[in-house]
């Protein structure tokens, strides 16, 4: 592999979205929700699930990032029988999960050997400020030489245009000499693919399948394969 920068995805690949969320989430519910109706884990699955269905219908181009925000807020409200602003449920939301930052198990001495032969960057979809604080949170800034999201980009993975604009930012950076490492198939993946970028697939849980051929350059399913893959 003839690579000198690697693209990292944040969300999945290294940040424990599950475990933000979950926190944010529960304090949310605590917030808005308990003197309605006393929580069940069922209104966090409810929520996933409104949440996922938005996000795909932003990689699809179906929807704008605050329409995600405000719709899946709107879903939950009008699929549990809630009352509530979604607007203000929303901000509530992300005051919470900007106090995240939970990394997976490994995710620091990986990035670590990483930043010893590669320069790395984040790229990531999400809301600026809240993934801003996740990162600096967690500790992984200090081996990233910088991280993108996709609010600032105007555009989010898989489209082609926030890969444009990573590379905007990064002139002395070669297209032929990036690797993208991302968990979606459908957002890191498919992102890297639409700009003419290389791709590894990272599948702990295992490989989703795919239609037809994959659109990735390698697949890891461990943290130890990435490394060995690229010889750190």
């Amino acid at each position: 592999m003839d690579y000198r920068t690697l693209l990292l995805d944040a969300d999945g690949t290294l940040l424990d979205f599950g475990q933000d969320m979950y926190n944010a989430f529960t304090g949310l519910y605590a917030a808005f929700f308990e003197s309605q109706r006393p929580y069940s884990p069922e209104y966090l699955h409810c929520y996933d699930r409104c949440n996922d269905r938005w996000w795909k219908k932003l990689e699809r181009g179906e929807c704008t990032k605050p329409e995600l925000y405000i719709g899946r807020f709107r879903d939950f409200l009008a699929e549990t029988g809630f009352t509530g602003d979604p607007v203000q449920i929303n901000e509530g939301y992300f005051t919470r999960l900007g106090q995240g930052g939970a990394l997976l198990p490994g995710a620091l001495e990986l990035v670590e050997k990483l930043s010893k032969k590669y320069e790395l960057y984040i790229v990531t979809n999400g809301n600026a400020a809240t993934q801003k604080t996740r990162l600096a949170n967690s500790g992984l800034m200090r081996f990233v030489k910088d991280y993108f999201v996709s609010e600032d980009a105007g555009a989010a993975k898989p489209d082609p245009r926030y890969f444009d604009y990573v590379f905007s930012r990064l002139p002395h950076i070669d297209r032929a000499s990036s690797l993208v490492i991302g968990d979606s198939l459908t957002s890191d993946i498919q992102g890297a693919a639409n700009a003419g970028l290389d791709s590894l697939y990272y599948h702990p849980d295992g490989p989703v399948a795919s239609i037809g051929k994959a659109p990735y350059t390698y697949e890891a399913a461990s943290y130890e394969e990435i490394a060995g893959l690229l010889g750190v």
